[in-house]
């Protein structure tokens, strides 16, 4: 079957980005840790941040699916891009191949010893004050492994409620209802769950946990089928804190659910919106002007779009205010601007700019023929 012309060229973009990962992390590797030091010296990086991919394709963006390289890179945190503030970097993002189920296992206790110890060395070089954990590194790190997160670790819990609670508010705004209006189911959890649970309730929001149990091979189940089928009968919002989409779709939630529902889906890799009648948003992303992340992070995000997890430390060292308590945290990204990336994106600075230029023409314009008017007159 022939690919399309939009197809080959993800195809050809997958490829470039992957010759330019291998060129500078095998054959530039020493010359970008001096230009990093070298830049660094400056103070100019702040933050750094470490992701990891969540499939195969994640890791396809940046390098081919070769075993020696995979080992290679295996607890070996490789810078992929910088983090943006308009035209001026804030800090640097790294890449490890290592998936979250990976790491969890207790043999890979060297591994994660490994990445915290080498993070740590970035820092140093680096100069940066702060270390974001991606997604589940954080619970991994200090749940499964016992490391304790501390700065200048943060790890991804209070970016991540700060970033459904937002979702929640905007959708519920945009529908012109109140918080008492609306029902919000809250599917699985765990810590986050919990947590999260009671920020909502402190908003108002009419909220039941939908609870589940996990296999040792790793598949998920609903603790009591039919008491989720009555909870999520008459839901407006369910918030999917499942690891994987296809969790979801396995534990056939989406059948339970009316078809006037929204579904604020947290899980990577996400639910496929193709695959359901109800509308389904991404409860994992928030923006802020100017802030972006170059190159793009795999896995479809947009330009304007950062990932909830990475807010913890962006506002350590943005902000001056303590963000120790989620209360200190939610007042720090409302002085920021931190705003869910459901609402619609900022323009950009250059955008901004040319639109005044434009404006200003158009107003000398008519202050020109204001004047000859009078002066024919």
């Amino acid at each position: 079957m022939e690919l399309s012309t939009v197809e080959k060229e993800c195809v050809m973009d997958k490829y470039f980005r992957q010759l330019i990962f291998l060129i500078y992390t095998l054959l530039l590797r020493w010359p970008i840790w001096l230009l990093i030091w070298l830049v660094g010296k400056s103070g100019i990086f702040k933050t750094l941040f470490l992701i990891y991919p969540t499939d195969v394709s994640e890791c396809l963006d940046f390098c081919p699916d070769i075993k020696w390289l995979r080992n290679f890179f295996s607890g070996r945190p490789t810078p992929a891009g910088l983090i943006m503030n308009g035209w001026r970097p804030i800090g640097i993002y790294l890449v490890i191949p290592n998936s979250a189920l990976e790491l969890m296992r207790k043999k890979e206790r060297a591994t994660v010893e490994t990445i915290i110890r080498r993070m740590l060395w970035v820092q140093k070089l680096s100069g940066a004050q702060a270390i974001g954990l991606a997604g589940q590194l954080g619970p991994i790190f200090e749940k499964r492994h016992g490391f304790v997160i501390e700065a200048p670790f943060y790890s991804s819990t209070y970016g991540n409620i700060f970033s459904i609670q937002q979702a929640v508010s905007h959708l519920t705004t945009s529908s012109g209802r109140k918080p008492w209006q609306v029902s919000v189911s809250i599917i699985g959890g765990g810590l986050l769950g919990e947590q999260l649970e009671q920020a909502l309730d402190s908003d108002g929001y009419q909220l039941s946990m939908i609870d589940v149990r996990y296999s040792r091979k790793g598949d998920i189940s609903l603790t009591d089928a039919k008491k989720a089928e009555r909870q999520l009968g008459s839901v407006d919002y369910a918030i999917n804190l499942l690891p994987r989409g296809k969790d979801f779709l396995a534990c056939r939630l989406h059948r339970m659910l009316p078809e006037t529902a929204s579904i604020i889906d947290f899980s990577r890799p996400p639910i496929s919106p193709d695959a359901l009648s109800q509308n389904v948003v991404m409860g994992n992303r928030v923006q802020r002007r100017g802030i972006h992340f170059f190159s793009r992070l795999p896995g479809g995000w947009q330009r304007h779009e950062l990932p909830a997890c990475s807010m913890p430390a962006l506002l350590a060292t943005l902000g001056h205010l303590p963000v120790q308590t989620l209360e200190g945290f939610h007042l720090a990204a409302r002085q920021l601007q931190f705003q869910t990336a459901l609402a619609a994106a900022p323009l950009r600075p250059a955008r901004t700019l040319r639109a005044r230029m434009r404006g200003f023409a158009t107003l000398h314009q008519v202050v020109a023929r204001l004047m000859l008017f009078v002066l024919k007159s």
